[in-house]
């Protein structure tokens, strides 16, 4: 989704004072004194930057009672980004900062001004009613130990030099996570979101030859959504570290005259396997769209990562419920559009570490071309896939539709030459798709009932009617299904 509403502003506050130093084991706020303002200041100096000459300041910190109240001007913050064509309007951050005497820190905030940014290629606000969050850091593990928080209403309207207009709004939303130290200098997180009355309207403006530019529309929402995000191995330390040194060095005449220490810290930042597993769920979807309205009852995505050689990555996709415009395919068609959908994909056999160590060795910011030529790009691809083997895996998966009920499992490796591997397909009520096609045009009939019959020919049958393939790729090319050999696959 392009809106996921985590609290951004106490989020920045509170990774950034997860560098102060640990103090004593007992968790009792201590007092805010004006030595402690003072070092909080020149805390956000070394992650936000120092004040630039005649410019106002970008923040402020307050000794107040018990708590230090944290003032940003989001505009002054990102200001060294205008340079680059981003620019945020003014606008005015706080946030409650508690100091306790275990050494960690409290981070609260309220409700949020609107944010509004500017790109070379348009612009977008964020607005959010009721906003609370409440961060709690660890200086020991350099993050955040909990962090928990919602709003009422959040609205997200953006607009493109292109003509799209968008606008996304969800109903009250909450989240909660929770951090830690894992080995090594590595920290382990999870998010989990939850969010009800998910809108979404688009609106394309294209202009008409000699005529008045042309409007189309769509909407959709869900009325329940859920995510799910869990990340181990960040050195959360070093990325701090990387971060101040970026701060510092905002220039890339400035990198490249410091190109080493830099690459040294990407490096200590990178230098640990990370695992990534994030899902997302969400129920009752609906949508408008010019051919009509596209419904579904549940569905999941889901994305899992780890950089630990051999490296994985795995996509999963499943809905069901799915209902689509009867005039999106013609009605010959339309007993074989997806009703459900779960399938798997799966990658192993890549050297991230490898790959990131290349790149981090070819990154070269002296003058004005890109830090990464043609031929290095080449060499971090080579240093990716160059352990292998590469297996691309499809896992049990399954698609049905009204005249379409398929199971499909297999795996490619590749490893130098030609791609081996073997694949399992399986149809049930087989005939019951053989007639379907048969209602089709003549044209289309001719073509795919001679397969079809030879496909059916070749199957076996088991016990409970279902037609199943077992398919096999030699080194040479050649093919194989249910053991008889089909000649070359043209791979």
């Amino acid at each position: 989704m392009p809106f996921r509403p985590f609290p951004s502003r106490a989020w920045l506050a509170g990774v950034a004072l997860c560098a102060l130093n640990a103090g004593a084991a007992a968790a009792k706020d201590l007092p805010a004194t004006p030595e402690g303002a003072q070092k909080l200041t020149a805390f956000f100096a070394t992650y936000l930057g120092a004040p630039r000459p005649g410019a106002p300041p970008a923040y402020k910190v307050t000794p107040e009672g018990s708590d230090y109240l944290v003032s940003f001007d989001l505009a002054a913050v990102a200001g060294p980004l205008a340079a680059a064509g981003f620019a945020y309007d003014s606008a005015t951050f706080t946030a409650k900062l508690i100091e306790q005497d275990d050494g960690a820190w409290r981070v609260e905030s309220g409700d949020t001004p609107p944010v509004s940014a500017h790109t070379p290629h348009g612009s977008s606000t964020v607005a959010m009613t009721g906003y609370k969050s409440e961060l709690v850091v660890d200086p020991a593990t350099a993050w955040f130990r909990t962090a928990s928080g919602g709003a009422d209403k959040a609205t997200l309207h953006s607009r493109t030099d292109n003509g799209i207009d968008e606008t996304i709004e969800t109903g009250a939303f909450q989240y909660t996570g929770t951090g830690g130290a894992t080995a090594a200098g590595a920290v382990s997180s999870t998010i989990r979101e939850s969010a009800a009355g998910v809108g979404a309207t688009i609106a394309t403006k294209t202009d008409k030859p000699g005529g008045d530019p042309k409007t189309s529309s769509a909407s959709a929402r869900i009325d329940n959504l859920a995510i799910n995000a869990n990340l181990d191995g960040l050195k959360s330390r070093a990325a701090l570290d990387l971060w101040a040194f970026l701060v510092a060095h905002p220039s890339r005449p400035e990198l490249a005259a410091n190109e080493a220490a830099l690459k040294q810290l990407i490096g200590a930042a990178t230098g640990s396997p990370l695992k990534l597993n994030d899902a997302i769920e969400f129920h009752k979807f609906s949508a408008q769209t010019a051919q009509g309205p596209i419904l579904m009852d549940n569905a999941k995505l889901g994305v899992k990562a780890d950089t630990a050689a051999p490296g994985a990555l795995e996509e999963h996709i499943a809905f069901d419920g799915l209902s689509l415009p009867a005039t999106l395919a013609p009605a010959p068609y339309r007993d074989f559009a997806p009703t459900s959908i779960d399938l798997d994909v799966k990658a192993t056999g890549f050297d991230v570490a490898a790959a990131s160590a290349e790149a981090i060795a070819d990154l070269h910011l002296t003058g004005d071309g890109p830090p990464l030529s043609p031929e290095d790009r080449t060499k971090i691809w080579t240093k990716l896939i160059g352990a292998g083997p590469v297996t691309i895996e499809v896992p049990p998966s399954h698609i049905v539709a009204p005249r379409l009920d398929l199971s499909l499992e297999g795996q490619m490796i590749y490893k130098g030459g030609r791609p081996t591997g073997t694949f399992t397909l399986r149809m049930r009520n087989f005939d019951n798709t053989l007639a379907a096609l048969k209602t089709l045009d003549p044209d289309t009939e001719r073509k795919l009932i001679p397969a079809l019959a030879m496909a059916k020919g070749l199957a076996k049958t088991e016990g409970d009617g279902v037609l199943t393939w077992v398919g096999e790729i030699g080194p040479d090319g050649s093919m194989k299904v249910n053991g008889l050999p089909l000649g070359k696959a043209p791979l």
